[in-house]
């Protein structure tokens, strides 16, 4: 194994500088260690439909005002796409409220 206190982000190659700028070099080569050779697509959204509507939830049985114009900000999604999905749960759960 490469002593990694000896490396830098600028010796290695095209993405791999710039993901160990921003995750570190043992990250890095952990993630070349179990991901080499293979094309990673990461998604825009990183949370699930099912997370946001359970914290949306979560947040509503707590009595904390749900501001779906800041939660939809905070996810990546419009707030008429926020407002869909949380129909969607309703009817998949027979009524349940949100």
């Amino acid at each position: 194994m490469i002593d990694t206190k000896d490396i830098q982000p600028t010796d290695f190659v095209s993405i791999y500088k710039d993901i160990a700028e921003v995750i570190g070099i043992e990250a890095t080569m952990k993630l070349h260690d179990n991901f080499q050779g293979q094309q990673l697509v990461l998604p825009k959204k990183l949370y699930t439909k099912d997370f946001i509507v359970k914290s949306i939830k979560q947040k509503a049985e707590r009595g904390e005002e749900v501001n779906l114009r800041k939660t939809a900000l905070q996810y990546g999604y419009t707030e008429r796409w926020l407002r869909q999905m949380i129909n969607d749960e309703k009817t998949k759960r027979n009524g349940d409220k949100l």
